[in-house]
């Protein structure tokens, strides 16, 4: 069994392999037409930033952060650092969701991911919703654990707190709650009496806070949906794994897909593990949230850990041979997709 000491190589690595591959060729960076208006948007008084839907938490922390240079790479930097907060919060979260096994393989598949890599090359709040999400994770599994309301607490503040980088971020309520009611049997009823009325006070604040979007998207967003919305499902996959079009995405989502498929055989019992049902419903959450609202990779990432635990966990279904045959071909189809990336 791994030890604590290989888990912190692992991240050393992890932390090493996301920064080098984040701020590899800085020449080669330039401001896209969107990073430019978020900078505009950021250079835009306070009460501005705060009324804005686009983020305003990440408006806020670039208006503070341009103020001391205006290099690409100087403004990308935040996005760099949230994406390793987001590995080093997320090392506690993934290990516990997939077990010591399967850990260290999901974190460096996760460290040298694609589509975290150019989110975290870009000025986006990605990086960041990946953090706030990460720090939900946690702070659930651990009170799902101890049971004490200081975690319940921390939860509580979070989710505020992330809705002012992306509002969408309730759906980590809502998965947390459906995980809570499947395995009801698994916690007491104080800590379920807790929850519950810590949700309800929660769902009702999002409510009163975004009634007028929220009111725009059940009368009008939903009644237009289409059945072709759906058909996007293939891209998304197709970006999540490499973050290439289709068909350059194709060898890539195909070995992602068969591990994919067969971590959730390991899987089989999430109706009465709770740690397995938040893996599983983590991945599929966010992508409808993706589909069914204005498509912003932002809230997409947020899939990006539970897809690799399962793939991790279906790595180790394999034998040895097989294993570093996965290795090797998940290893050319990133290096394929750093190619179109650089």
């Amino acid at each position: 069994m791994p030890t604590y000491r290989d888990f912190s190589i692992t991240l050393l690595c992890g932390l090493a392999l996301l920064t080098g591959l984040s701020l590899y060729a800085p020449g080669s960076v330039s401001f896209a037409p969107h990073e430019a208006m978020v900078l505009k948007r950021a250079s835009q008084p306070l009460e501005l930033q705060l009324q804005s839907f686009y983020s305003p938490l990440y408006l806020l922390l670039m208006g503070i952060w341009q103020q001391a240079a205006t290099n690409p790479v100087w403004l990308r930097l935040p996005s760099v650092l949230c994406g390793l907060l987001a590995l080093i919060v997320g090392m506690q979260v993934i290990r516990q969701l997939v077990g010591f096994h399967a850990a260290p393989a999901a974190l460096l598949l996760l460290a040298g991911a694609p589509f975290l890599v150019a989110q975290a090359r870009a000025i986006s709040p990605a990086t960041m919703v990946l953090a706030l999400a990460m720090m939900s994770y946690s702070s659930f599994l651990e009170y799902r654990r101890a049971g004490q309301r200081i975690w319940l607490g921390a939860l509580i503040a979070i989710s505020i707190i992330s809705w002012g980088a992306q509002a969408s971020l309730i759906f980590l309520s809502l998965v947390q709650s459906a995980v809570m009611l499947i395995n009801s049997g698994r916690f007491n009823s104080e800590k379920q009496r807790w929850w519950w009325l810590a949700q309800i006070g929660v769902l009702i604040l999002f409510a009163l806070a975004f009634w007028h979007p929220l009111s725009h998207f059940v009368t009008v967003r939903l009644p237009a949906l289409t059945p072709a919305q759906t058909a996007e499902a293939i891209p998304l996959f197709a970006l999540l794994s490499t973050n290439l079009p289709l068909p350059e995405a194709l060898p890539g989502m195909l070995v992602m897909l068969v591990l994919g498929i067969s971590g959730l055989r390991a899987t089989a019992d999430w109706r009465k593990n709770p740690r397995h049902s938040l893996l599983i419903f983590g991945l599929i959450a966010p992508c409808p949230v993706y589909l069914f609202t204005p498509q912003s990779e932002v809230i997409l990432l947020c899939a990006l850990p539970c897809l690799f635990g399962l793939v991790a966990m279906g790595l180790r279904l394999y034998p040895r041979w097989a294993r570093q045959g996965f290795w090797a071909a998940i290893a050319l189809c990133y290096i394929w997709s750093y190619w179109h990336l650089y």
